[in-house]
């Protein structure tokens, strides 16, 4: 596989992670004006989840700016590293494989913590 190819994936799951981070944002600050007056270690809460959005934004066009100046003759083989990816519709994707139900709600368990 091209390196360039992999990377533009990386750089692809990452935005989409800090997409999924930005739609929680409402979710997380319901409370915030209430709580961050009081409880500074709320406030910091609250910027340190902005603050993993914006990095892993920046990482992404990190990763897809390596991508895109990189010779496509560079290739590797990136199979034993998928083998670490448990989740499996992420390894598929990363390994460019494509869904069949793309938009379909993922399966499996839902716990609360």
């Amino acid at each position: 596989m091209p390196v360039s190819e992999l990377l533009g994936r990386v750089s692809s799951e990452l935005n989409d992670i800090a997409a999924q981070v930005e739609r929680l944002h409402p979710l997380v600050s319901a409370r915030s004006s209430q709580l961050a007056g009081s409880d500074p270690h709320y406030a910091q809460a609250l910027q340190s989840f902005d603050h993993i959005e914006q990095k892993l934004r920046c990482l992404a066009g990190y990763l897809d700016e390596i991508g895109t100046g990189m010779s496509p003759v560079w290739q590797l083989d990136p199979q034993a590293a998928l083998a670490a990816i448990t989740l499996s519709d992420l390894a598929a994707r990363l390994a460019g494989q494509t869904s069949e139900q793309p938009n379909a709600a993922p399966s499996g368990d839902f716990e609360l913590f």
